[in-house]
């Protein structure tokens, strides 16, 4: 990367948007975002024939974000405020259900754990169940069933990129690591849940080679299992301004579905001077 192009990352910020679509009708909307917020890592979760949309919530006046969530009202996602808040940046509430129960992994890289929580009530409140991994700084981590196997996919850029692939042990609540895959460039971040499509398993993923979040590469997963085995490869990108969004945004780096709506979080830059030195203030901020 030049000079140039490093100071232009210096002073480039911007807001996510969440950007949704009923897959019948096709074309992508924006969901109005809460007041001095954005929203990002958006998981749409479907239960009982309601449609939920858990998020990171970005608050700007406290420069961290927290797990918010909407609720489909009409065919449109409405914010219903904040439902998990910590001292440190959460994002990316991976939500999933095991025998009945409601369990969120949310990512808390800026704790340096990985957390699982549980739903006391659901939608909207949450308790920490156990810490699953303690002293590493692990990012994006994403569940995934196979048959009656859960996975945990999960990404560390310490000395490199890396996807590691675990064993999630739901009855103990533990974590096995199984193997891990390097990569020679940052486009393997997980970026939302793993989806069929075509009798093929899909596992979404940020290309992050030039800037954060800049667009969607969908991998699809050819192996993975017990044994330690997991080989991907690329199928098709998604770019922002595929969406046709009203924004013009210019990154994505999400994108969820269920059995209705489709969703994503798409990126709007804008010349912040400050962004370099709050980026590192977060980074090391507790």
């Amino acid at each position: 990367m030049s000079i140039i192009d490093k100071m232009k990352k210096a002073i480039t910020g911007g807001d996510w948007f969440v950007a949704f679509r009923d897959k019948e009708r096709k074309a992508w909307k924006l969901a109005k975002m809460p007041e001095n917020q954005w929203c990002a890592d958006p998981f749409v979760f479907e239960d009982g024939g309601t449609h939920y949309i858990f998020v990171e919530q970005y608050l700007k006046e406290k420069d961290k974000g927290c797990i918010g969530y909407f609720t489909f009202e009409n065919g449109e996602p409405v914010n219903q405020g904040i439902i998990i808040e910590n001292s440190y940046h959460m994002s990316y509430p991976d939500v999933f259900c095991y025998n009945n129960h409601y369990y969120m992994i949310p990512e808390t890289s800026a704790n340096g754990t990985v957390d699982l929580y549980t739903a006391d009530h659901f939608p909207d409140r949450w308790h920490k169940e156990k810490t699953l991994i303690d002293g590493k700084k692990l990012v994006d981590s994403t569940v995934w069933q196979k048959g009656e196997d859960y996975y945990l996919i999960s990404y560390s850029m310490s000395g490199g990129y890396e996807i590691q692939v675990y064993a999630l042990d739901m009855e103990k609540q533990d974590l096995r690591l199984l193997s891990t895959k390097q990569y020679d460039k940052n486009i393997a971040r997980p970026g939302g849940r793993l989806f069929m499509e075509n009798g093929k398993l899909m596992r979404p993923a940020q290309d992050c080679s030039r800037k954060y979040g800049e667009e969607l590469i969908i991998y699809q997963v050819d192996e993975i299992n017990r044994a330690g085995e997991f080989m991907e490869h690329e199928v098709k990108r998604i770019t922002a301004d595929s969406l046709q969004l009203s924004n013009n945004p210019e990154r994505i780096h999400q994108l969820t579905c269920d059995s209705r709506y489709e969703v994503a979080d798409v990126y709007k830059e804008k010349l912040d001077f400050l962004h370099a030195p709050r980026i590192l203030l977060r980074s090391r901020r507790k």
